[in-house]
């Protein structure tokens, strides 16, 4: 009988892992200016050495007697603070130094070393220093105004479950079991209101019988908003006409046996059934179109609202000229305190606590670089997007030209990952609206009579406009709408077409009929 043999063998192998200071460096930035601004905030909790500077004044982080111990500023440093780092201002401005914290802490511990590595320091983050303090400056009564509201206005959101069991809670006396039972539905309802747990699983969870759990699900469905708890679009709806005293109603029949019919687009079937016109039958759905169709969204949308700023605004200036202007209003500004500052410097202080003090000036130095780096990038995306897209700018939406995220990367010598994580879910002020830097960025949609590519943006633009114009008795197929893009001078497959209205969520020509338009 033949033994597994079990040795020891050793590999080499070349691998690439992120250190912690490109993983920080690629989280800011793909951060938008909100998320940003709250892992900043989380930072400077951590992080003594650094501080924040809003509006042109400054909230200090660290010691609140920093001012009084901060040394005069030299000519270079007034200078220099005038500037934020990265706002493109010009000046030679210092590299990003490749030594890492291990190396900076265990080197120049005698005073007379500690003094000539402190002056190479400041030299090298003489752009991030304080100037000196006077002591603290106000906010003007203004832009206090507006940084209050925007922290009055950060809420947690009350989700659909929390609303549910606190109308829960108010339906009268129930025992523990009872009490179990509603919260085991209420937790299997989902944002939209819809029950996505079988009651058989439900009942096995609690161990229950079935026929509790269907009664504690009618008394769920009782709460509001109305169709909350509902299995399926049909029961979601039979319940909020229910709920309006519609049950002996065209409506209600209709939802109740024939919504598979009306979602197939089957009017005249449905209408001989109930023995009315289509026209009847229309009006009928127009009122079943007033209903809901995700009840829980009734109470999570006004709380989920996402905050949307623009980093850069792209305009003319008055001599004609495009100009690219950073969002500078929310951007966070940070600098080195110059309390920590003067006291990594000081030969009193014990070698651990300069230690430590060293180490958070370089992790805030690392920071700060970071920062500056996000905002340069986004800048400078913002430029190539002026160069790649002059008709966009010029002309509006219907000018967008096919580009690739590989095409402003080769521009700006980075690599399209970076310029991916540059512009997710960042946005532009320009001429034609609040632009998302994605939509500058699609493939090829067609071709024009004159040889020259657009992009699929412009293409299902223009589909858009062409189903809007149809006539809904006669909607227009896919080889329709092919042959009058191509008489407009798009030539695209009729394939592509297809894929494109798909996109739009657009229906098929016999869903998009109309039974009494024209008549």
């Amino acid at each position: 009988m033949l033994r597994p043999l079990m040795s020891q063998t050793q590999t080499l192998a070349l691998r690439q892992e992120l250190i912690p200071a490109q993983i920080q460096s690629l989280e800011i930035l793909q951060a938008t200016i909100p998320e940003l601004e709250q892992k900043i905030s989380e930072l400077l909790a951590e992080n003594p050495t650094l501080e924040l500077v809003a509006t042109g004044t400054e909230e200090l982080a660290g010691n609140p007697t920093e001012g009084d111990l901060a040394p005069p500023p030299t000519a270079a440093e007034s200078e220099s603070e005038s500037a934020e780092p990265g706002d493109g201002s010009g000046g030679d401005r210092p590299q990003p130094s490749s030594e890492t914290g291990e190396s900076f802490v265990d080197r120049h511990e005698t005073a007379g070393e500690l003094a000539g590595e402190m002056e190479r320091l400041e030299e090298s983050w003489r752009e991030f220093m304080p100037v000196a303090d006077t002591g603290y400056a106000r906010m003007s009564e203004e832009a206090e105004e507006r940084r209050q509201y925007r922290f009055d206005s950060l809420v947690a959101p009350i989700t659909l479950q929390e609303n549910l069991l606190e109308q829960f809670r108010q339906l009268g006396p129930l025992t523990e079991k009872e009490q179990a039972l509603g919260q085991e539905v209420i937790g299997s309802i989902d944002e939209t209101g819809y029950l996505r747990s079988h009651i058989a699983d439900i009942a096995m969870s609690c161990d229950v019988e079935l026929h509790d759990v269907s009664v504690m699900l009618a008394r769920i469905q009782e709460l509001d908003p109305p169709g909350v708890g509902a299995r399926d679009l049909r029961e979601c709806l039979m319940l909020q006409l229910e709920r309006a005293n519609r049950r002996d109603t065209l409506e209600y029949r209709v939802v109740s046996k024939y919504l598979h019919e009306v979602g197939r687009n089957q009017i005249p079937k449905v209408a001989r059934a109930l023995r009315i016109s289509p026209a009847r039958l229309y009006d009928v759905l127009r009122e079943i179109r007033r209903l809901s169709p995700f009840p829980g969204t009734q109470v999570t949308s006004a709380d989920n609202t996402v905050s949307v700023m623009a980093e850069v605004t792209i305009f003319k200036n008055e001599q004609g000229a495009w100009q690219v202007d950073p969002n500078r209003e929310y951007r966070p500004r940070l600098r080195l305190s110059s309390y920590y500052l003067k006291l990594v410097r000081d030969p009193a202080v014990s070698p651990e606590t300069r230690r430590y003090v060293r180490e958070k000036l370089t992790e805030s130095k690392l920071l700060l670089r970071a920062i500056a780096n996000r905002q340069s990038t986004i800048e400078r995306i913002a430029w190539s997007l002026l160069k790649f897209q002059p008709d966009f700018f010029a002309l509006g939406r219907d000018h967008l030209q096919p580009l690739t995220l590989t095409q402003v990367a080769r521009e700006l010598g980075l690599h399209e990952t970076t310029i991916s994580r540059a512009v997710a879910n960042k946005y532009a002020q320009t001429p034609h609206g609040l632009v998302a830097f994605r939509q500058f960025f699609s493939s090829g949609g067609g071709v024009t009579s004159g040889g020259e590519r657009i992009s699929n943006s412009s293409v299902k633009q223009k589909l858009q406009e062409l189903i809007r114009a149809e006539n809904a008795a006669k909607p227009l197929s896919d080889d329709q709408l092919t042959k009058l893009l191509s008489t407009n001078g798009i030539h695209v497959a009729r394939r592509t077409v297809a894929k494109y209205r798909e996109e739009l969520d657009i229906p098929p020509s016999h869903l998009r009929k109309n039974f009494t338009a024209g008549s």
